[in-house]
């Protein structure tokens, strides 16, 4: 069969069709769809997580100084001052310049470990991130999303308690309740002087005392234990660091500090067994730090 048999069947009878079948033909459209060109989309390639995926690995290896730029950052990092603070800073960004996010992303890990296992770097190494981060902007994302893991990174799943003087590692278990502490006090005041810098945004830090305040809330009124004390304790230490840093004009942060530890201070004491004298005290000492003048 050719073209020319092909186009002569047009003038041969048509076989009659049954009557449905011309119903539903009539029932087609009779005039050609409108034209619609094909829409290409840009496949963007997700990469809001990829710090996630590897901050875990880099706060586990943060000592290993297998890279000279990277020991070179960490001797920036260790003798950082006040007088100093300008030309180290200046060397760091040239390091980083040169460098990829990957390492970037590893050494800003490093600046947030430095600062918040002694809490009296926080302010030197907020300052010191102030300076790169106006160079390479980036340096705030890594910083806010290293605060917003805090809890996986530094495994801040349950609290230490206190040994016993009889207990098997009773030095080991001293240091180790010592550093977690000074973590959580470090990491406080750290997060406090990355907001008054304007390197995180408010909402990270209202997110951490909502929780702290909450937790606060629920542990009080709980039974009388070791854990229950030191829980305490330590979220009354978390919230006074805060309240001692935080601006006059973070007014809606003062104001909820305020307000939650004024709620719990004016609850009767037979109310609140976990709250030994030592916690009151420092909760009052929070109230008076944020009290409105």
């Amino acid at each position: 069969m050719n073209s020319a048999m092909l186009y002569s069947m047009r003038f041969i009878q048509k076989i009659d069709l049954p009557e449905i079948i011309k119903q539903n033909i009539a029932k087609l459209r009779l005039v050609p769809a409108s034209y619609r060109p094909a829409r290409y989309v840009k496949k963007v390639v997700e990469q809001s997580n990829w710090r996630e995926k590897v901050l875990v690995e880099y706060v586990r290896r943060i000592r290993e100084t297998e890279d000279p730029d990277y020991d070179q950052m960490f001797a920036i990092f260790n003798k950082v001052a006040k007088a100093n603070l300008d030309p180290l800073s200046q060397e760091a960004v040239g390091i980083l310049k040169k460098r990829d996010q990957e390492f970037r992303l590893r050494v800003s890990t490093l600046l947030f470990d430095k600062a918040i296992k002694g809490s009296f770097y926080a302010g030197i190494m907020s300052e010191l991130a102030v300076k790169l981060n106006s160079a390479i902007p980036e340096i705030s994302e890594d910083l806010c999303a290293q605060a917003s893991m805090f809890g996986t990174l530094y495994d801040m799943s349950g609290t230490l308690v206190f040994p016993r003087a009889d207990e098997e590692g009773f030095e080991d278990k001293i240091v180790s309740w010592s550093k977690q502490k000074d973590v959580r006090r470090g990491y406080s005041r750290f997060l406090t002087h990355l907001y008054t810098v304007q390197l995180i945004p408010s909402k990270i830090l209202h997110e951490s005392m909502q929780k702290v305040l909450g937790d606060l809330d629920d542990t009080v009124v709980q039974a009388k234990t070791e854990l229950s004390e030191e829980n305490v304790t330590q979220y009354a230490d978390f919230l006074f660091e805060i309240a001692k840093l935080l601006p006059k004009t973070a007014v809606e942060l003062r104001g909820l500090i305020q307000t939650r530890v004024d709620a719990v201070l004016k609850r009767p004491r037979s109310e609140l067994p976990s709250l030994n004298m030592r916690s009151r005290f420092k909760l009052e000492d929070t109230y008076k730090c944020v009290q409105a003048s």
